[in-house]
């Protein structure tokens, strides 16, 4: 999902003494345990890095060391997405690559599978051809377009 180098490319560098993982691999990172543990605290990050280091490192191809995931590096993290005036882009750049549209053919549709009812004009002369048809009605409304 390329999380780490759209927040990299959005967030200015940590600290000039923090060494090692950019706040992008952090916050993979952080997902990373969020999702597998189901637990948000960030308390419990550094010790589940430590236990999973080799594992991350392995799929990741970096060098996380002992003290990636302190309570301080996490909180820095936390800090700067929450007051980032550049959320709303990065968020987009997010989404860019992974919502797909494609054009699909227009002339006919159908919705079989559900049902819902539309109120929807229909032609008093009976020349205009309407898109909406009727339908079977579960709610035993034969009046409503389905």
């Amino acid at each position: 999902m390329k999380v780490d180098l759209i927040i990299d490319n959005h967030l200015a560098s940590p600290h000039g003494n923090r060494q090692g993982l950019s706040y992008g691999e952090l916050a993979v990172l952080l997902l990373t345990y969020i999702v597998s543990e189901a637990d948000h605290r960030i308390c419990c990050l550094e010790k589940w890095v430590r236990e999973h280091q080799r594992a991350s490192e392995g799929i990741t191809g970096w060098e996380i060391r002992e003290k990636e995931a302190t309570d301080d590096r996490c909180g820095d993290l936390l800090q700067i997405l929450g007051q980032t005036e550049t959320l709303p882009q990065m968020e987009r750049s997010l989404s860019q690559h992974l919502v797909k549209a494609d054009e699909l053919p227009t002339k006919q549709a159908r919705s079989d599978t559900t049902s819902f009812s539309v109120y929807h004009q229909i032609s008093e002369d009976g020349e205009e051809e309407s898109l909406i048809k009727f339908g079977y009605s579960k709610d035993q409304r034969p009046d409503l377009r389905q």
